[in-house]
């Protein structure tokens, strides 16, 4: 269940990274440049995820766990704080800007979900290495 929402978020992710780079290259006089990199991120962590959960980065083994472990936890803190900024910008101004705040929280849950199965699929446990100790 756990995994089947983290691929839900995920293809959210990327639908929601398409749609923000396509504002961008439609509507670039009014949209900031700032824009396409974060629908570009949004587009690499959805990417990345389902390229795991369906297998396709298995032949890396505990490196592609361990790079979206640390891209998750990046993005955790990054989606959390986008969200902030945005809900505070919205609070101070007059101009309610939600996708600051959707961008953020899409981050932000997919990275949480992702980071959760991770853990509760004990990928994240070392890996024993099979090493010998050479007996001089």
């Amino acid at each position: 269940m756990l995994r089947l929402l983290v691929m839900l978020a995920s293809i959210a992710n990327c639908a929601g990274g398409l749609v923000l780079i396509a504002t961008w290259a439609t509507m670039w006089q009014h949209v900031p440049i700032i824009v396409p990199f974060i629908g570009g991120s949004l587009l690499i962590q959805g990417a990345y995820t389902i390229l795991y959960l369906r297998g396709d980065l298995d032949r890396w083994g505990a490196l592609a766990t361990g790079a979206l472990f640390a891209g998750e936890g990046l993005s955790a803190c990054i989606g959390a704080g986008g969200s902030i900024q945005g809900i505070i910008h919205n609070i101070n101004t007059a101009d309610m800007e939600m996708a600051p705040v959707l961008a953020g929280l899409l981050m932000l849950v997919q990275a949480v979900l992702a980071l959760l199965y991770l853990l509760v699929s004990g990928r994240l446990r070392p890996a024993v290495q099979g090493r010998t100790l050479a007996r001089s």
